[in-house]
């Protein structure tokens, strides 16, 4: 038996879809399923969470993030409760959903310094400010910390998620990079480890203030 002695989450991002290969945002406009290379980094995932002694996982709604919930709980050795909250899932593009990357930077020419300093607000575009994705993701791993006391928790998640909270807290240490060959900060499949003190917990209350 795996005793548990403090509280760690393990914020995974999904697995590939064929919008993340064409370099298309999704965000939570589109439902895409995994591609091939997707199911293949699931099923890696898999045999990496096992040795994480995983007590319960949590998932956005979205297919992407749900299907590689549950390609991780198939092959653990014995299966675990998923839990779906749709607080986790990604941003909302508004209307910049779906185009290429040569469309945002002629509607949002500083997007990508907006997203590394998180500022980002898609609302004139129909969608949602980097403050609506705070909200509701803090919130939700707050109450994953309040009803998973002393358990490892994973959350599959999504890229603009991780990012908020990378953003916030640095020391989250990536554990498990995906192999897509990419040069991508933030790859498909991704592993961060980070362990819940009472700090912790007071810096995350006060990002919703």
């Amino acid at each position: 038996m795996h005793i548990k002695t403090q509280t760690t989450l393990y914020f995974i991002r999904h697995g590939e879809t064929i919008k993340n290969k064409q370099h298309i945002r999704q965000g939570s406009q589109i439902d895409d399923y995994l591609d091939t290379q997707g199911v293949l980094q699931a099923q890696t995932l898999a045999k990496l969470v096992k040795f994480l002694y995983l007590d319960v996982l949590y998932t956005s709604h979205l297919r992407r993030a749900e299907e590689t919930a549950v390609y991780i709980n198939n092959l653990l050795p014995e299966k675990i409760k998923i839990f779906h909250d749709y607080r986790l899932t990604e941003r909302d593009f508004g209307s910049l959903t779906g185009k290429p990357m040569e469309e945002w930077d002629k509607l949002l020419p500083n997007h990508k310094e907006l997203e590394a300093m998180q500022e980002y607000d898609y609302r004139p575009f129909g969608g949602e400010s980097v403050e609506d994705v705070r909200q509701r993701s803090v919130s939700a791993i707050l109450d994953i910390i309040d009803n998973c006391d002393h358990s490892n928790v994973g959350i599959v998640t999504h890229n603009g998620v991780i990012r908020l909270l990378l953003f916030h807290f640095p020391s989250i240490v990536r554990i498990y990079r995906g192999k897509d060959g990419s040069s991508k900060d933030i790859t498909n499949a991704d592993i961060y480890e980070w362990e819940i003190t009472e700090g912790r917990i007071a810096n995350l209350k006060s990002l919703l203030k």
